[in-house]
C-alpha cells in the first residue's frame, strides 16, 4: 500500500489507549461514592432523598438584616438584679416568650414579642423599651 504520509509514531504504546489517557479513578473522583461532590450524578440525590433531606436552596436570605441575639421570659430571674434586668448590658437585643415568669420584674430591652409582653405584664411586671 503506498501511502502518501508517513504514519504518526505518536501515542501507540498500550498505556496511551489512542490518545485516552482515563484508565485510573482518578478521573472519575474516586472509586465507589469517593469524589461526589458538587458536580455529582443522581446517586447522591436518591440517597439523600432515602433519607429524608431536602433537596435544592430554599427561601432567601436578606443581606441587610444582623442577627438578633434574644433571651426569653424564663431566663430573665437568674440574671435579676434589685427586681430589674437590663438585657443591653447583657448583650441580648430582644425579650422573648419563652417560659415562665414568677415574680415582677423591671425589664429593660430593645425590643419585646408580643408573648413576652404578656407574660411580664400578667406577673405586674414592667417592660422598657430602650
Amino acid at each position: 500500500m503506498i501511502r502518501r504520509c508517513k504514519k504518526s509514531r505518536k501515542k501507540r504504546g498500550q498505556e496511551s489507549h489512542s490518545g485516552l489517557r482515563r484508565r485510573g479513578a482518578g478521573n472519575r473522583g474516586g472509586r465507589g461514592n469517593a469524589g461526589m461532590g458538587k458536580k455529582s450524578g443522581s446517586q447522591k440525590k436518591t440517597k439523600l432523598l432515602a433519607m429524608g433531606l431536602k433537596l435544592g436552596k430554599r427561601g432567601f436570605k436578606n443581606p441587610t438584616s444582623k442577627p438578633q441575639k434574644i433571651i426569653n421570659v424564663g431566663e430573665l430571674e437568674k440574671h435579676a438584679q434589685k427586681g430589674a434586668v437590663n438585657t443591653v448590658k447583657l448583650g441580648y437585643h430582644k425579650v422573648g416568650g419563652k417560659g415562665e415568669l414568677k415574680s415582677s420584674l423591671k425589664v429593660i430591652a430593645k425590643a419585646f414579642t408580643k408573648k413576652a409582653l404578656e407574660k411580664i405584664k400578667k406577673v405586674k411586671g414592667e417592660a422598657v423599651v430602650m
